[in-house]
């Protein structure tokens, strides 16, 4: 089976029932599509939107994505697209250029409106991002019986991160850098994207208890938040990060 695919029903050898891909998940292009057996379509409200082309690779990496200019856009869907440059001798030499923006037009990092945030701080084909207003930070949106909405407001570690490390007192220097920030909200059944893993939230986040079993996809390269020994909060701490910290943004809140 591709690894790429959403679960599917293997019947026998020859036929193979396949779930819609959701929301962000990868998906096959129509010209693409045409070399592989059978194929799986995107879930309601999605297209199959390519993101990226790659020198020496016959097919484009694309995710099933809200339409351009979507009322339900969320934090962490992508927003660019763009073209690889490979290097096979040489991977770590790839190149990787912006070719175009789809979504997430807002100039500045607010709470109203969602802004791209460029590849350059570690989110590849971008991130659409809004900051967390109070109903964020009170998960007003999650309601019992209700359908699990596509954002929540969880933790975002700061550029700081690496200035924090080279100290003798990184609990303290973590704590100016972790904010609260939306993330796209996941769970056992609601899957991130698969460079990212699913984090919960601290047992002590205020309003837990609407959100029981949910929690916010986070890259893993900020697996220093997985942590035993209570790792920092903006609740917990006398310190607090910009509104954007988590996201290479250096705007004051």
């Amino acid at each position: 089976p591709l690894s790429f695919a959403p679960p599917a029903a293997w019947q026998d050898a020859d036929e193979v029932a396949y779930l819609p891909a959701e929301v962000a998940m990868p998906c096959l292009m129509p010209e693409d599509a045409a070399g592989f057996g059978a194929t799986w379509q995107c879930d309601g409200g999605t297209v199959c939107t390519a993101l990226a082309t790659a020198s020496g690779v016959r097919t484009k990496q694309a995710q099933c994505l809200l339409p351009k200019d979507s009322e339900k856009m969320f934090s962490g869907h992508p927003c660019l697209t763009g073209s690889i440059t490979s290097n096979p001798g040489q991977p770590f030499n790839d190149r990787y250029s912006i070719s175009g923006q789809f979504a997430a037009f807002a100039t500045d990092i607010s709470r109203a409106a969602y802004t791209c945030r460029p590849p350059k701080i570690g989110v590849p084909a971008g991130i659409a991002y809004r900051g967390c207003d109070d109903k964020d930070r009170a998960f007003a949106a999650f309601k019992p019986g209700k359908p699990m909405p596509n954002e929540i407001c969880g933790l975002v570690g700061g550029k700081k991160f690496d200035i924090c490390v080279a100290t003798n007192n990184f609990d303290q220097c973590l704590g100016g850098a972790v904010n609260r920030g939306n993330r796209p909200a996941c769970s056992a059944d609601h899957f991130c994207r698969e460079d990212y893993m699913c984090q919960s939230l601290p047992p002590d986040t205020p309003g837990i208890g609407r959100v029981k079993g949910i929690g916010f996809c986070s890259p893993t390269y900020f697996i220093f938040q997985m942590r035993i020994d209570n790792h920092a909060t903006p609740w917990s701490g006398a310190v607090r990060a910009t509104m954007g910290a988590g996201f290479g943004a250096a705007e004051a809140e």
